[in-house]
């Protein structure tokens, strides 16, 4: 069985630098492994070693192929200019609001009116057609000289831009064709309408939870300002109009079920649905 001393020995013998430590993505503890070609190097990418084995074991690599897969990766040439993150209008143009579980991970970020989901700022960009997102620490909005309240207002002011909410049915069939949305709609809307909430790029939208201007603007629309939110992942959210004999357990129970067989523990967010009021 590939172990992690074994991938880190491995790149070591073939002369990259490796710094093992313990990350926390979405409240999850993961063993990092930042690489170097050069100890002066600025940029340093990490793999995760879990990630590593577990891809071998799936695909039947030896530790050789999965040492290959990550100098492939490493090596491949990046040229951002990282220069570029340093200033501040950078910053004010790139950042978004994400929504994850609470946890200890060191970041600029603070609790939600949803129990359990904790927001943070991050920079959203793209370059040479890839996304990519840094998460923003503490120590970055000393390097800009902006204070936390400002970079809030800044991130939500961009994250809102971008909302998106969607009949569930028209999200069905974008993605499975006319017959399968029609088939489900009419369960789905046996229990009540539902909308998915999110941003453009449906990556990291589930904070589209926090938009209170573009959810009030639905219920005027509809004619109901009360809803049942259904944290489906760090990517969207669902928003169920309430009416008198909803009960929330249900919806409770269909959070939990769904987290369990269907959402990467990466992506989940909590156990929960929440009542909101527009």
């Amino acid at each position: 069985m590939i172990t992690k001393n074994m991938i880190i020995e491995g790149l070591e013998n073939r002369g990259y630098i490796v710094d093992a430590h313990t990350c926390i993505k979405n409240g999850i503890e993961k063993e990092g492994l930042c690489i170097k070609k050069n100890a002066d190097d600025t940029i340093a990418p990490t793999v995760y070693a879990d990630e590593l084995i577990e891809r071998a074991e799936l695909s039947g690599m030896g530790v050789e192929q999965v040492i290959d897969s990550v100098v492939a990766m490493i090596s491949r040439e990046f040229t951002f200019d990282v220069e570029k993150i340093n200033d501040v209008e950078y910053f004010k143009t790139n950042a978004r609001i994400g929504v994850q579980r609470e946890g200890s991970e060191d970041l600029v970020k603070r609790p939600t009116q949803f129990e359990g989901i904790e927001e943070y700022i991050y920079i959203a960009d793209e370059h040479e057609g890839e996304s990519f997102s840094i998460k923003v620490r503490p120590q970055m909005l000393d390097m800009w000289r902006i204070d936390e309240e400002t970079a809030f207002v800044r991130a939500e002011e961009n994250t809102h831009k971008d909302t998106k909410i969607t009949p569930l049915g028209d999200v069905i069939r974008n993605m499975m064709g006319d017959d399968f949305a029609d088939e489900f709609g009419e369960e789905a809307n046996s229990v009540a309408p539902m909308y998915v909430i999110s941003n453009k790029s449906q990556v990291k939208g589930a904070s589209a939870m926090l938009d209170t201007k573009a959810i009030k603007e639905l219920a005027d629309r509809i004619g109901v300002h009360e809803f049942v939110l259904l944290p489906s992942s760090i990517h969207e959210c669902i928003l169920v109009p309430k009416f008198e004999d909803m009960s929330l357990d249900v919806f409770n129970n269909m959070v939990t079920e769904v987290n369990e067989t269907t959402v990467d523990p990466m992506d989940k967010l909590v156990d929960r649905a929440y009542l909101l009021t527009a």
